[in-house]
């Protein structure tokens, strides 16, 4: 029988990247989603406080009633260097994306097909859509193309729904294979790239520039709080469907968000931007760290993503296992998280910031525990 999860709660006393400091004690983390490491860079820091001087920690002023906080326009602008595109929307938080985009996109589709593994976010969008919502097996377009085949009639127009890269394994979805598949349909496809911002593609775009797709019947989006230490979220697209998700309830009363998170999310893009090098620094990590865990036998996602989870055992062995390497001040993640299964998984994640030996010391704890 597996053992229940136990969860504590320390308390965090330093920005977080390789290492964080929590009660009072410094820890070498793989844990959360920092994949850059940015948590202290200077730059941004300095952005999101002097975006509160200059805007206050509030702005009663939105989009709808025909204001533009300075702070976000200038999110949106970076965001359109950044990312190659000509409509972007910044909003407050990164869950808003399923819930603007799914909702924005209903009347140009006719049903929804959502991978079984997506992100709350997307299951959450399409569930108040209004639009049949089905479910078709995970990264999976063979059973994609049966399920939209039994599902629609003639002349309907489907909607794809799912993540890049998924947060708890980081499987990237085939977006080549289900481009092709809604093709011969004039479908859409909505791709939730909070994790693989910044990770994925040859500039660290996502997983829409890493599978070549021209973005004039895609809608990206997602968190800036992973790669881009920053917070809010955005949504990329042509510009008139960007227009007309403006029009959606959660873009007119949710999304403008905190300046402070605005002003590092432009900060942070015009960083990265400068930085190709922190993206270099990652991969390298990543590499490193994925042909160290297969060597002591453990099976993790082959790709290029920073992500490398794995199942050792029943959830108490895994429990038992991130609680010795937190014992000795490396934490990883027991996650419980979307996708990890019943048992859960152990979830580690390669960070620009992390150096060789931080790696080793993993590698070299964790093989004494298997």
């Amino acid at each position: 029988m597996n053992a229940p999860h136990q969860t504590t709660h320390g308390r965090v006393e330093s920005p977080t990247g390789a290492l964080a400091t929590v009660d009072g004690r410094v820890l070498l983390s793989f844990g959360g989603s920092g994949y850059l490491g940015l948590g202290s860079e200077p730059g941004l820091i300095d952005a999101g406080c002097d975006a509160l001087r200059t805007y206050g920690a509030h702005s009663q002023l939105a989009r709808h009633y025909g204001f533009n906080l300075g702070a976000n326009l200038e999110a949106e602008d970076q965001a359109r260097r950044f990312f190659d595109v000509e409509g972007v929307m910044y909003f407050g938080a990164g869950y808003l994306f399923g819930l603007i985009a799914l909702t924005g996109l209903a009347p140009r589709c006719d049903a929804i097909f959502i991978d079984e593994a997506a992100h709350y976010c997307l299951q959450d969008g399409a569930s108040i859509t209004g639009r049949p919502v089905h479910t078709f097996a995970h990264r999976d377009p063979e059973d994609l193309a049966r399920t939209i085949s039994r599902a629609l009639r003639p002349d309907e127009r489907p909607l794809v729904a799912t993540d890049g890269m998924f947060a708890t394994f980081g499987s990237i979805a085939p977006l080549e294979d289900y481009d092709r598949v809604i093709a011969p349909y004039d479908g859409w496809l909505v791709v939730d790239e909070s994790h693989a911002f910044g990770t994925l593609g040859t500039h660290g775009r996502g997983a829409v520039e890493a599978a070549g797709l021209r973005r004039d019947r895609v809608v990206a989006g997602g968190s800036m709080a992973k790669a881009f230490a920053a917070h809010g979220g955005l949504a990329l697209g042509a510009a008139d469907v960007i227009a007309q998700l403006w029009k959606t309830p959660a873009a007119r009363g949710a999304a403008l968000g905190c300046s402070a998170g605005a002003a590092m999310t432009a900060a942070s893009l015009r960083h990265v931007r400068g930085h190709p090098q922190a993206l270099t620094r990652l991969r390298a990590n990543a590499r490193v760290l994925k042909v160290g865990l297969r060597a002591l036998g453990l099976a993790v996602e082959e790709n290029e993503g920073p992500i490398a989870t794995f199942v050792h055992g029943d959830a108490r062995n895994m429990q038992r296992i991130q609680a010795a390497l937190m014992a000795q001040g490396i934490f990883i993640a027991y996650s419980t998280y979307v996708g990890a299964g019943v048992g859960g998984a152990l979830r580690i994640a390669a960070f620009a910031d992390h150096q060789p030996e931080h790696i080793e010391r993993l590698l070299k704890t964790l093989r004494d525990l298997l």
